[in-house]
């Protein structure tokens, strides 16, 4: 199984793109050239299967959990008042404390 891309927003939904990668280097390289690809998507992974295998923006905790679980999290974050109107490095820093 190959490494690829998830692009999530802040309630949890996410798009998968499509070329895989050997390695979780190569698919960060491709993940830096998306551009404003998805922007409403502001949170990138990289997956393996159904398990993220490493993340960035500060969210190293959700490494090696499944994407349905963080999605999960995403979720439950973006419903509670204070996230409202939070831009990305709030939205991480309201998760990860």
């Amino acid at each position: 199984m190959k490494n690829q891309v998830i692009c999530m927003s802040f309630d949890g939904e996410f798009k998968r793109e499509r070329p895989e990668f050997e390695s979780i280097e190569d698919a960060w390289e491709y993940a830096n050239d998306l551009g404003s690809k998805w922007y409403f998507y502001p949170f990138y992974f990289v997956v393996r299967g159904q398990t993220i295998r490493a993340a960035g923006y500060g969210l190293e905790v959700m490494e090696n959990r499944r994407i349905k679980t963080v999605a999960g999290i995403f979720n439950a974050a973006s419903k509670q008042p204070e996230a409202e109107d939070m831009d990305v490095d709030s939205f991480v820093q309201f998760l990860t404390v």
